[in-house]
């Protein structure tokens, strides 16, 4: 696997907030910033799959966006 290394500007107060996590977990701030971005595209990716369901699901059952919303709120009205 080959590595680049990239230059990110951090605002001050942010990078202060790394430092101090990285002084009571003992990692490097590479790691840190490493492991934030993974979790980020993770996150995102899993939304998009959550997402791409319902539209899936939308279609295969002729659903509009008003139609969900509908049972959206039926459903809470009933809770």
């Amino acid at each position: 696997m080959s590595v680049a290394i990239v230059e990110v500007p951090f605002q001050a107060d942010l990078l202060q907030q790394i430092d101090s996590f990285v002084n009571e977990k003992v990692h490097s701030r590479a790691d840190i910033i490493l492991d934030a971005t993974k979790m980020y595209i993770a996150r995102k990716q899993n939304w998009q799959n959550i997402f791409s369901f319902g539209d899936r699901l939308a279609l295969e059952n002729n659903l509009s966006e008003t139609d969900v919303i509908n049972e959206i709120k039926a459903y809470r009205r009933e809770k």
